[in-house]
């Protein structure tokens, strides 16, 4: 386990599989039905999830826990002796269940992409739980002087969106980056494949150009570090990457962006 997550999981309250009170109302969530929360319960015991951690970012219901979403809630757990995030399937979702979210991830790990998928059944995910901090918030931190590690980053993260491309997978929320990637360290993770999808023309490289590049408050924090070319002067190179996604195009756009171009 993650020295970090350890230290912070000593002072969480362990809550086992067999008493999730308060959390089971979670396993609902937003209604409280006891029929689903009795076959999360049995998803749970399943596939060895050993208990929840009272610990993350967020509230809900009073109740603290790693994220919340329009598809599911993060919850963090022990699986198998390990720190593990548990993602449930909202009662609210319009999914009927989260199969199609897991086979996409195990493409996307098969790239070195996204957190590790460990396990899942219908409606639950049991995947690696990440350490560090959103990418939004990783670059209010920054100033001229990380310079090169922010150029490294975005080098980074653009060639996991070609890689998802080449594989005709769409992230789908690339656009809005700054919850999307998570920043550990020189570690960079895509994170929430609820969107994902490979029945559509994936445009994970033009989505995070936008985002990071051009009107957001991304885009303000990155050019506040480090300078960046204008919209117009890259807009050639990007619709010659958007009509054919090869590798050659690629590289061209990453120089035009002024960053390197070696494969990472």
């Amino acid at each position: 386990m993650n020295d970090l997550i350890a230290m912070a999981d000593m002072a969480a309250a362990y809550i086992p599989i067999t008493d999730l009170h308060p959390y089971q109302r979670l396993l609902s969530y937003p209604d409280n039905n006891q029929t689903q929360q009795a076959q999360y319960l049995r998803q749970l015991h399943q596939l060895g999830v050993e208990c929840l951690l009272a610990t993350g970012p967020m509230q809900l219901d009073g109740l603290p826990l790693l994220g919340v979403g329009y598809c599911g809630l993060v919850l963090a757990g022990i699986w198998q002796g390990q720190a593990a995030a548990i993602k449930l399937r909202r009662s609210s979702c319009q999914q009927p269940n989260l199969n199609e979210e897991a086979r996409i991830m195990r493409q996307a790990n098969l790239l070195h992409v996204g957190p590790q998928l460990y396990c899942q059944q219908d409606d639950l995910l049991v995947m690696e739980r990440l350490n560090g901090q959103p990418l939004g918030k990783w670059l209010q931190q920054l100033n001229g002087e990380n310079a090169p590690e922010l150029c490294r980053l975005l080098q980074r993260l653009l060639w996991q969106g070609f890689y998802l491309d080449t594989a005709g997978i769409d992230h789908g929320a690339l656009r809005c980056a700054a919850e999307h990637v998570f920043i550990d360290g020189e570690r960079l993770t895509l994170i929430d494949f609820s969107h994902s999808s490979t029945n559509r023309h994936p445009n994970n490289v033009t989505s995070l150009v936008a985002g990071l590049l051009w009107g957001t408050r991304l885009a303000q924090d990155i050019r506040r570090v480090l300078p960046l070319p204008e919209r117009d002067a890259l807009l050639p190179w990007l619709q010659k990457y958007k009509r054919q996604p090869e590798r050659h195009h690629f590289q061209a756009l990453l120089q035009a962006i002024g960053l390197h171009d070696r494969e990472v």
